[in-house]
């Protein structure tokens, strides 16, 4: 393989760390603003988290290039095997980013979903004309009927 190609694809792999690094902390503060429910930062956040990931999905690209040009099949689960030694470790250090930051993206997508899904019950709850706040009354032989009191104070 040519010098040249490998010290280019050595650029960008050491920005690909880069930018991969930025996108865990990214995402760490994302996961912060979500569990302090500063929904403001969050929402400010989404414009970084954005680039973030389009800087990675650049690097994708260069990447695809450097196999085109390398003669390498981009899909090769052993694509590190085609590059030198301390390219193979760079390259495991910015699949170990990679899979951290998938793993803190989907942390923060479980939190918000749980969150959300709190909030959506509490406000079925809260609904006085719901079915599900109807309150089961026992007569005199412990058969149970359905009393409607949220219905009752609607009409009030």
């Amino acid at each position: 393989m040519l010098p040249e190609l490998i010290e280019e694809f050595d650029g960008h792999l050491k920005q690909a760390i880069s930018d991969a690094q930025q996108l865990q902390s990214t995402l760490d503060l994302e996961f912060d603003y979500l569990k302090n429910s500063d929904l403001q930062a969050f929402q400010e956040l989404q414009v970084r988290k954005q680039h973030d990931v389009q800087t990675i999905q650049l690097f994708d690209a260069l990447r695809n290039q450097f196999c085109a040009k390398a003669n390498i099949d981009r899909e090769d689960k052993n694509f590190s095997q085609h590059l030198p030694p301390l390219q193979q470790t760079q390259w495991q250090h910015l699949l170990n980013l990679l899979e951290s930051c998938e793993k803190t993206h989907r942390t923060s997508d479980f939190f918000m979903r749980t969150k959300l899904e709190s909030i959506s019950k509490a406000l079925e709850t809260l609904e006085l004309s719901s079915p599900v706040t109807s309150t089961n009354l026992y007569n005199s032989l412990g058969n149970a009927f359905k009393s409607n009191i949220g219905r009752s104070l609607d009409k009030a």
